[in-house]
């Protein structure tokens, strides 16, 4: 059965408060399953990472041992669980824009709350198609450019349709920061992915990418970013 908000669950034998319905509930860990449904023996449907961050949709079932938050929009599934262990309730704002309402954020090193607002910054986190800019065509969610693309590992069935589909584009983010961010020495921060996202490999390095870093941070649910 489900229960009520104000129901006391127990989370290796301490009693604690369950969150509230609406709740931003982030991941603590790295690899955590979500599953269709509670318990250990039910079906993976996704992978998250530490500081994805979802919507909590009120359920909560103990079973297995664990006690199981149910999750809004994860990885493209309306509905998914995970154990409570592996969560935390944090700030609103880490869960605002698309990474939320979209709902279809690849996982990985960035967090969904930054792939929101990169999203914003670039299409209004829609899928537009192609505009000319910077010598080639950029496209899609994240404006992606063929080369980047190739960069990303070519995930999807091409360029423009990996380009215009929330997830695969996401995805594509991730890969290329999984890519490079470290081999540049980009620090682990939504600013370096941003200004990394906007100006190539090294381009969390680039006094060029400063302003779009700040403009990324003036879109709404962005400010608090960093």
């Amino acid at each position: 059965m489900l229960l009520g908000l104000l129901t006391i669950v127990s989370v290796f034998g301490w009693a604690t408060a369950a969150p509230a319905t609406g709740s931003c509930l982030c991941v603590t860990a790295s690899s955590v399953n979500v599953r269709d449904a509670a318990g250990l023996s039910t079906h993976v449907i996704a992978s998250v990472n530490h500081g994805d961050c979802f919507i909590f949709n009120g359920g909560i079932l103990t079973k297995d041992g664990y006690t199981w938050y149910e999750l809004q929009h994860v990885s493209g599934h309306n509905r998914a669980w995970i154990a409570s262990n592996y969560v935390h309730v944090s700030a609103a704002s880490q869960c605002s824009g698309g990474s939320v309402s979209g709902g279809n954020f690849a996982s990985g090193i960035v967090p969904q709350a930054c792939l929101s607002c990169i999203c914003q910054q670039e299409s209004g986190c829609k899928p537009i198609g192609c505009h000319f800019d910077v010598n080639s065509d950029s496209c899609g969610y994240f404006q992606i450019k063929h080369g980047y693309w190739v960069d990303c590992g070519s995930p999807g069935t091409s360029w423009h349709a990996c380009a215009n589909d929330l997830h695969c584009a996401s995805q594509c983010v991730q890969n290329y920061m999984k890519r490079y961010a470290s081999h540049y020495g980009c620090a682990s921060t939504c600013e370096s992915y941003a200004r990394e996202h906007n100006g190539g490999p090294n381009g969390c390095h680039h006094t060029s990418t400063i302003n779009y870093w700040h403009q990324v941070k003036s879109h709404n649910g962005c400010h608090s970013l960093v």
